[in-house]
């Protein structure tokens, strides 16, 4: 089974619960799922996918394959169930898209900023604004440099380790209220990278667990940003 690395929004849903996530992969037949509490091997699912390009999310019904080990990043492949056809071309166009992506431009490390990252489906959007983070410390107050519909770059001197867990806070661009979400830290740029390579040290995350009122606040906020640069 071939599959692409690509980071989108995703949306699964049990009989009891639904999670605003991101993937790590997609295939025409499958998804990984970033997840910090990945329901059970077997288990049925709705998904929406939001793939680029696509105006409403790709819907489809999946069943859990396989959960991550410890040690792994946390999440679970689900394998796609009687996928439509219109909505198996979309999901193909995305992993079409992503391909030529990496052809013109080679994969390295993940990288929030300042370079784009060909395996992000949405590109990430300059704004600065008011965020809050924690690990297992207190909430630290820090801002964020930009923003995309998979994460943000949070400028800060003292980035967590990669692959922790932060919960983040932020004061959105045209929201009144502070939403909230967890990411994991996917990328870090130190004091001395910072001072090597003329970027701003910090910490990139990608959300993996929010709630479908965080989802409508990003791409609200995402909007009126985009406005605001005209």
């Amino acid at each position: 089974m071939k599959t692409t690395a690509l980071v989108l929004p995703i949306r699964f849903a049990t009989r009891t619960s639904a999670v605003q996530t991101t993937t790590r992969q997609l295939s025409r037949t499958s998804v990984f799922v970033c997840c910090l509490e990945p329901p059970e091997i077997g288990a049925r699912l709705s998904m929406k996918l939001y793939l680029p390009g696509v105006r409403e999310a790709v819907s489809a019904q999946a069943v859990v394959r396989e959960v991550a080990g410890p040690g792994s990043e946390a999440g679970f492949w689900a394998d796609f169930v009687d996928l439509g056809e219109a909505e198996a071309e979309y999901v193909a166009a995305a992993i079409d898209r992503r391909e030529r992506a990496a052809e013109a431009k080679p994969i390295g490390a993940i990288n929030l900023q300042p370079a784009e990252d060909p395996r992000r489906a949405f590109p990430r959007v300059s704004a600065r604004f008011a965020v809050r983070f924690a690990t297992v410390q207190d909430f630290v107050l820090e801002y964020a440099a930009n923003i995309s519909a998979g994460g943000l770059f949070v400028e800060t001197e003292d980035p967590p380790p990669l692959q922790s867990v932060v919960k983040v806070e932020m004061q959105l661009p045209g929201t009144s209220a502070p939403v909230q979400a967890r990411g994991r830290v996917v990328h870090r740029v130190t004091k001395e990278q910072a001072r090597k390579s003329g970027t701003s040290p910090g910490m990139g995350v990608q959300f993996v667990e929010a709630t479908d009122e965080f989802r409508e606040k990003i791409d609200a906020a995402i909007e009126h940003i985009l406005e605001q640069q005209k």
